[in-house]
């Protein structure tokens, strides 16, 4: 009998180390997480050739939640007076730190420049690390008390990025320095080429393509016509949502990453196999299209809702707000195309993420919740 005990004892073991090693909480490694490169900024260095005349650059591609953080950190500089040294400093950090990513969790190190609260001084408290803006007020407040002279200071910018972060890592920030100079001579004062941003496009299952805040409807919406969202953050979320027309509905599926296996629900959906089926469930889909836009919204649909920063009648919804029926679905709204109300969904098992009338009748709650008010 013992000797039986020996393996289920091994397997058991294994699996905890295993688990212990999962638990520990890790920095975010730039190698490890690749966004999609939509905008691309110039490029620098002996081996990279110079911008052609017409605006269009090589080297270093963002994504457009990358440029979205980018801009808000450089905004923060300047409002408190931070000098483009310092601007380059922060980026290297939050690129290395995050790869921009202003959602990045790694157990208790969150946001772009993975914060572990209180932090020094307890700069890293009284806001959400995940809002770019408000973590970017933190780094620079603890580089201004750690460094007051940065500006001259003789360190290199890695050892002063190093100096706020203190991750025992700080030779890896340096690498960034190239991309951060040229991010900051296109945008902090305009003294360098803009970012080549004015045509884009979000690849999940199909390419959809965003020009400024307008996004141009697939093929695979069924419906010919451009959505015009409020901004280009809204537009990659409507973006993002639409890149994924077509794919299986499965209950309880998809998450900030993209589509994943449903969950059993002990009913409908496991009739139709959701369990095993990778897609995603209507609040899924807007959870994860918001992720890609840097705006983090929870399941299920109902708390999509309660928890809006803005809920409005639906005669004043405009697009990319959120839609309800009862506490059981929530879609994107596309706004009025050829005379038509419309709206993206996940509708329900056995079925597929599309571009839907909008349904008034009902359940319907008549409101729209707004996630960038």
């Amino acid at each position: 009998m013992a000797k039986l005990l020996l393996i289920p004892l091994a397997a058991l073991a294994g699996a905890m180390l295993l688990v212990l090693v999962l638990l520990q909480p890790r920095r975010a490694d730039a190698d490890a997480i690749i966004p999609p490169a939509t905008c691309q900024v110039p490029g620098t260095g002996p081996s990279t050739p110079a911008p052609p005349q017409g605006g269009s650059f090589a080297g270093v591609t963002l994504s457009p939640t990358q440029t979205t953080t980018v801009q808000q950190i450089l905004g923060v500089a300047k409002a408190m007076d931070i000098t483009r040294r310092g601007a380059v400093v922060a980026l290297q950090a939050g690129m290395q730190e995050s790869t921009l990513n202003p959602l990045a969790r790694n157990g208790n190190a969150v946001g772009v420049f993975q914060q572990i609260a209180p932090g020094p001084w307890n700069a890293y408290v009284g806001y959400d690390r995940t809002d770019a803006a408000a973590a970017s007020k933190g780094f620079f407040t603890v580089l201004l008390k750690r460094a007051p002279g940065y500006e001259t200071d003789a360190r290199s910018n890695h050892e002063l990025a190093e100096d706020v972060e203190r991750s025992g890592e700080g030779w890896r920030y340096q690498r960034h320095q190239p991309f951060a100079e040229a991010v900051v001579a296109a945008l902090y004062d305009g003294s360098g080429p803009p970012l080549d941003c004015a045509d884009r496009s979000f690849k999940g299952r199909i390419q959809v393509t965003v020009t400024g805040s307008d996004v141009t409807l697939p093929p695979e919406a069924g419906v010919v016509g451009v959505v015009h969202a409020a901004s280009p953050q809204v537009a990659t979320a409507i973006a993002a949502g639409l890149s994924w027309l077509g794919i299986t509905y499965s209950w309880g599926g998809g998450n900030a990453d993209g589509p994943t296996k449903g969950v059993r629900d002990g009913g409908v959906a496991d009739s139709h196999g959701d369990y095993n089926k990778v897609g995603f469930d209507c609040s899924g889909l807007t959870l994860y299209a918001y992720a890609q836009a840097g705006v983090q919204i929870i399941r299920p649909s109902d708390a999509q809702l309660t928890r809006a920063k803005l809920v409005v009648p639906f005669t004043q919804a405009r697009a990319g707000d959120l839609l309800f029926w009862g506490t059981h679905h929530v879609a994107m709204y596309l706004g009025q195309i050829n005379g038509q109300h419309l709206m993206l969904e996940a509708p329900q098992s056995g079925d597929v993420v599309k571009v839907s009338k909008v349904r008034t009748g009902g359940d319907f709650r008549n409101v729209g919740a707004r996630p960038v008010p």
